[in-house]
């Protein structure tokens, strides 16, 4: 997945190629599926949103940098767009929260729509839920799309040192909240210690 040649369908899209656009959505709609799967929970509001993050792509593709990533800049248009749905969705709450104040779980997104056969999968999903959202989305770029601090980074429009202290700041808010829903001892620590497993399984299972 060459950068030039995926700025090349970008650019190419723009210009009304939809074959280049059908193209680079198949490279990244996985993708960008998984990134609001585990946050929205309804399969079909999550591809509503893809679809949303492929429209922002194609109409922000004019003020791409050159040597930029298009995938950390498809993940960072994603941000946006949860950010968009996450103060709708206070709002029609009639709560205040912006995007990293409040969780899902705090939203009311219903039970994710993901299949985990793990009782520690089903942990770990569960325990991300309930972070803050912008927490959570630095959580799952790190195990899922194993994405590095400085590609965090440029999805979160920060600096590396900035993404890796998210990244800490998270971790140990994941293992507070997951020390809180697990039964027992021995569990915690089997969902802890097995996060990238857990994570890399899910992610075979989704087929990516």
């Amino acid at each position: 997945m060459g950068g030039q040649d995926d700025r090349a369908l970008l650019l190419a899209w723009q210009g009304g190629d939809k074959r280049a656009g059908g193209e680079l959505i198949d490279r990244y709609l996985a993708a960008i599926l998984r990134f609001f799967r585990n946050k929205v929970g309804n399969a079909g509001e999550a591809e509503e949103l893809a679809q949303r993050t492929f429209e922002g792509a194609v109409e922000g593709a004019l003020r791409f940098r050159d040597g930029a990533s298009v995938r950390t800049w498809m993940f960072a248009i994603a941000r946006n767009i949860l950010r968009q749905w996450a103060e709708e969705t206070a709002r029609r709450r009639g709560r205040s929260e912006e995007l990293g104040d409040a969780s899902v779980a705090d939203l009311g997104a219903g039970p994710s729509t993901v299949m985990a056969k793990r009782r520690e999968q089903r942990l770990m999903l569960e325990g991300l839920r309930r972070l803050p959202i912008e927490s959570q989305l630095v959580l799952e770029l790190c195990y899922w799309e194993q994405l590095t601090a400085r590609e965090i980074g440029d999805v979160l429009g920060c600096p590396e040192g900035t993404a890796r202290s998210r990244l800490r700041k998270a971790k140990l808010e994941l293992r507070g909240t997951l020390d809180e829903l697990a039964r027992d001892a021995a569990e915690l620590q089997s969902t802890v210690h097995g996060l990238e497993t857990w994570a890399r399984e899910l992610r075979a299972a989704w087929g990516a």
